[in-house]
């Protein structure tokens, strides 16, 4: 193992570590979960000190501080695994950069080719070999070949000044609010080609940051993307039937294999996010259409996390749910109150152990986006949106 020789200029005061850690706080960085496995023991540690080295051959560096026992592990065994967090795991950041005994307690899991813990619902994962191990200060530098890369739908968690946030730029962000709100405002019955210089220059704004906006609401299923062109379409209640369709196999078959199974820190969470989307309905009306399909989603999609499947949360995800029934709400939406129901019921369900009656909630639940229809119809004169 290699050791660099320390550099210092003659008559420069030498940078403290408390000045150093506060310029370098303000260098935004992504955030992974190091992963390895050796002798049998799981490692894993949180790192935003992650940088590719080379695309031919694919080639990355890593640091850890030697004293991690996951660095440790990694120099020991010299395979590994980055994991990308996306925004929504701050959790398992927090978790993965603390010293718990069991760090992947109720955490759900696959296993790559090299033995490392791939961690479900991360939006990257690369399987690395060690090619050489640097020591540098507190820290050991890894340099690995990438054997296998793979990479899902989501945004990435983002880690500036000490804190965990979303990893975008402000007028980045403030370009998708204003796209992403024209598209919400044309309704679920309109069909139009985005015309993106007309938006660039009706916004002041470079037409480039309305193509990096299009392509981020093609990904949840906004709109569309046909050629080069990008399509606002009409959400036709037969797409919509069949959506919930595969939404209610999927979430019937998650059921079968993790209703009775589930850690006590599970049930735990999907209690907690069961609890988020209570908020969201009153008087037969959405009160934020848009927290609520976004604490839905949260809500479902963990339970789909819980069978430890990378493959069955992928296709979920591609179901683009979140997408269509943002374009399908708005504040005049009829809403019921048996969605919540629906879900505390499918909680308790799991509480108990009870398989049989999670999969009849799940039932009763698939029936809800019709149910609705109608009530919008008989209200509005139109057809409803589907909900959940």
């Amino acid at each position: 193992m290699s050791t660099p020789s320390p550099v210092t200029q003659s008559g420069s005061r030498p940078v403290t570590a408390r000045e150093f850690r506060d310029v370098i706080g303000r260098f935004a960085t992504g955030v992974t979960v190091i992963t390895t496995e050796y002798d049998g023991v799981r490692y894993g540690s949180t790192a935003s000190a992650v940088s590719s080295l080379t695309d031919d051959p694919p080639m990355l560096l890593i640091c850890l501080n030697r004293t991690s026992a996951t660095a440790a592990a990694v120099r020991d065994s010299g395979t590994f695994a980055v994991n990308v967090l996306a925004e929504d795991h701050v959790d398992l950041a927090t978790r993965f950069a603390s010293r718990v005994p069991d760090k992947y307690e109720g955490v759900p899991t696959e296993t790559a080719s090299n033995g490392s813990p791939l961690l479900v619902g991360a939006i990257a994962h690369l399987i690395c070999r060690v090619a050489e191990p640097v020591e540098a200060g507190t820290h050991y530098v890894f340099l690995a070949h990438v054997e296998e890369a793979t990479s899902y739908p989501g945004h990435p968690l983002a880690y500036f000044r000490g804190r965990f946030g979303r990893m975008q730029t402000a007028p980045e962000a403030s370009v998708l609010r204003e796209v992403r709100a024209r598209v919400l405002d044309a309704g679920s019955d309109v069909e139009e080609v985005i015309d993106t210089g007309r938006w660039a220059e009706e916004l002041g704004v470079d037409a480039n940051l309305i193509h990096r906006a299009l392509v981020a609401l093609a990904d949840e299923g906004l709109i569309r993307r046909q050629g080069g062109e990008y399509l606002i379409t009409p959400v036709p209640d037969s797409i919509i039937d069949e959506v919930y369709k595969a939404k209610l196999a999927i979430e019937t078959g998650i059921a079968q294999l993790t209703v009775g199974t589930a850690e006590p820190e599970q049930l735990a969470r999907l209690r907690e996010l069961m609890e988020d989307t209570l908020g969201f309905v009153k008087d037969g009306h959405f009160t934020d259409p848009e927290g609520w399909v976004r604490a839905n989603e949260r809500f479902h999609e963990y339970m789909v996390e819980l069978a430890g499947s990378a493959i069955l949360l992928d296709t979920y995800r591609r179901l683009c749910l979140p997408g269509l029934n943002l374009r399908a709400l708005d504040g005049g939406s009829y809403a019921s109150s048996s969605l919540l129901d629906d879900h505390r019921e499918l909680v308790e369900a799991y509480e108990a152990g009870d398989v049989d009656t999670a999969a009849a909630v799940l039932r009763q639940h698939a029936g809800r986006p019709l149910e609705m229809r109608h009530q919008d119809q008989l209200r509005r004169g139109a057809p409803a949106a589907a909900v959940d």
